[in-house]
C-alpha cells in the first residue's frame, strides 16, 4: 500500500484519458485487483451486482453493485496508514495534492449538497432503487444532474414543492460529467445502505490531508449561501 502510494505518479500513465475517480481507480487498477484486494481485506467487496472479481460494470442497465458495508470501513484503514505514521503523511501530501485533492473534494461537495436536503436524498435512492428492480432505468438518467450544483437547482417548478438545499458560491464551476457521475455515485451508496461509511472515510482523508479545505466546508462561522430556489 504505501509502494503504490508514493508510485501512484509513475503507475498507469495510460489512465490519463479518464476523468475524476475512474482514473484514480484505473491506475489503482494497475497495481492491485479487485479479487486480490478482496483478499488482503478478508471481505467481500460487493455483496451483489453485475461486478465480477475482476472487472468493474459500470453500464449495465438493469443493476448495479451493492458494496459490503465492511468494505469502506476496513479500506480506511488499509489506506491510511498516515494517520499514524507523521514522516509517510508527509512523504505522500505532495502526491495527495497532485494527484487524488480535487477527486477528494469533488466528492465531497456533492455528497455535502445532497445531504443538506436528506429527504431529496432518501427520495432520489428509493427511486433509483425502484427503475433498476423493474428494469425501467433510462441509461441517460442521470443527465437531470448536470446542473445539480447550480443555485437554481430544483426538482420542481413549484416554488412550494421544489427541493431546497444549502449552496456554496463557487461549487457550479465543477465539470457537468463529473457532477453527474459523482451525484450517481453517492445516490447509489445510498441505495446500497454504505454511504454513511464511505463519507466517513473521505473525510478521514481530507481531515488528514486537506483539513483546511475541510474546516471551510463545515465551520458553523461560515455561513453558506442560504438562498433558496
Amino acid at each position: 500500500m504505501e509502494t503504490t502510494w508514493i508510485q501512484f505518479p509513475k503507475i498507469g500513465l495510460y489512465c490519463e484519458k479518464e476523468i475524476s475517480y475512474h482514473k484514480i481507480f484505473c491506475k489503482i487498477q494497475t497495481v492491485i485487483s479487485l479479487n486480490k484486494l478482496s483478499d488482503i481485506l478478508g471481505i467481500n467487496i460487493f455483496l451483489s451486482g453485475p461486478h465480477s472479481k475482476y472487472y468493474l460494470e459500470r453500464n449495465d442497465p438493469t443493476n448495479f453493485g451493492h458494496y459490503n458495508p465492511e468494505f469502506p470501513q476496513k479500506l480506511r484503514d488499509y489506506l491510511l496508514s498516515a494517520k499514524h505514521n507523521p514522516k509517510f503523511l508527509q512523504l505522500t501530501k505532495p502526491i495527495y495534492e497532485n494527484w487524488i485533492k480535487q477527486t477528494a473534494r469533488d466528492f465531497f461537495i456533492i455528497y455535502q449538497k445532497l445531504d443538506s436536503n436528506s429527504k431529496f436524498f432518501r427520495k432520489e435512492a428509493d427511486r433509483y432503487l425502484m427503475l433498476v428492480e423493474e428494469s425501467r432505468l433510462d441509461p441517460y438518467y442521470f443527465d437531470r444532474f448536470i446542473l445539480f450544483l447550480y443555485p437554481a437547482f430544483t426538482d420542481n417548478e413549484d416554488p412550494e414543492e421544489a427541493a431546497k438545499f444549502s449552496t456554496f458560491p463557487g461549487d457550479e464551476v465543477m465539470d457537468a460529467q463529473i457532477v453527474k457521475e459523482l451525484v450517481g455515485f453517492w445516490i447509489r451508496r445510498k441505495a446500497d445502505g454504505t454511504d454513511s461509511e464511505f463519507i466517513l472515510g473521505l473525510v478521514d482523508l481530507l481531515q488528514l490531508y486537506d483539513s483546511e479545505f475541510y474546516e471551510f466546508r463545515t465551520n458553523p462561522s461560515r455561513e453558506p449561501n442560504k438562498q433558496k430556489f
